[in-house]
């Protein structure tokens, strides 16, 4: 297993409803993870569970709920569709900087380097033509389905937007071998049976639950 922290965004009903049809359609692992904003990338399995969910605690007790804005679009450089933040991407850069300092300083990626991901964002779907294997660190142009993907940006243009939500809380998440291994061009199918495990809750400025 690695592990991640995610914010899973509570979104009103219609934007949800939204949202989940179009990763029906376009985002291969929808099943595996609700809609979500990544804070820390996955990290190996080699953390010790327990001093992740310590650090993780410990970051958040200095912290307030605040509001992010989603509204932007935007495609990614390995073919993902993006629902961007308006506001509030300041605030999920810094929380994302103080995550990698401490128990998880040695993980921090840097600009310019494999993993590094300065836009804090939803992801809507993925745009490969098919048979084309998923590498997110040697992404190729030729593999993009552009077809599908104007399809699913004028169905994400429709969306109920720009809409306000409240981080007030974090989740660690522990994610299968196999979708990491997906993710780096090992596997060409994705691993639809995988299943993600929750670890714990974190509410900010409170206790981990």
């Amino acid at each position: 297993m690695y592990y991640s922290v995610v914010c899973y965004p509570q979104l009103a009903s219609k934007l949800s409803e939204s949202i989940d049809a179009i990763r029906r359609d376009y985002d291969p692992s929808w099943r595996l993870i609700e809609p979500h904003v990544d804070i820390c990338f996955p990290a190996t399995n080699r953390l010790d569970e327990k001093l992740l969910a310590n650090h993780v605690e410990h970051v958040l007790s200095d912290w307030s709920p605040f509001v992010i804005q989603l509204g932007g679009l935007h495609k990614s450089r390995d073919h993902w569709l993006f629902l961007t933040l308006r506001e509030g991407a300041d605030e999920i850069k810094r929380l994302h900087r103080e995550m990698y300092t401490g128990y998880l300083a040695k993980y921090k990626k840097e600009p310019g380097k494999p993993g590094y991901d300065p836009m804090p964002h939803l992801g809507l779907g993925l745009f490969l033509q098919q048979g084309c294997t998923y590498d997110w660190r040697n992404p190729r142009e030729s593999d993009f389905d552009h077809e599908r993907y104007e399809e699913a940006m004028r169905r994400a243009e429709a969306l109920p937007l720009p809409a306000d939500v409240l981080v007030e809380r974090l989740h660690i998440t522990a994610i299968p071998d196999v979708v990491i291994e997906w993710t780096s061009g090992k596997r060409v199918d994705f691993p639809g049976d995988a299943e993600m495990i929750a670890v714990r809750e974190f509410r900010l400025g409170q206790k981990g639950e």
